[in-house]
């Protein structure tokens, strides 16, 4: 897998409200997958960790959404990145610009 470099300029230049917006939907995504996680089937298996699994998703996906709400009042793009890590998300540059870019 590429993995872009990281961005830890403060983003003056870039579209704050879109990468907020994506860190947003980054933490959704997670707790969605989780309470799919959870009321799958494969929890019925015997000796499985689904539920610490579910409960570290949901751990991450609260950690960025107060990465999010840090990111809003400074703009710091470190934020974004431990978001993208917590979440597991390695953009391509193309993503990246694509993000930047957006209105």
């Amino acid at each position: 897998m590429i993995q872009a470099p990281t961005i830890n300029t403060q983003a003056a230049q870039t579209n704050l409200t879109a990468i907020a917006a994506c860190m947003d939907e980054m933490a959704i995504q997670m707790i969605e997958s989780a309470d799919v996680l959870r009321t799958s089937a494969i929890t019925s298996v015997i000796g499985n960790s689904i539920a610490v699994t579910v409960s570290g998703m949901k751990d991450r996906a609260h950690q960025i959404q107060g990465m999010t709400a840090e990111f809003r009042l400074s703009g710091d793009m470190a934020a974004f990145d431990a978001a993208c890590q917590l979440a597991g998300w390695h953009p391509d540059p193309q993503a990246l610009e694509n993000l930047h870019g957006a209105h």
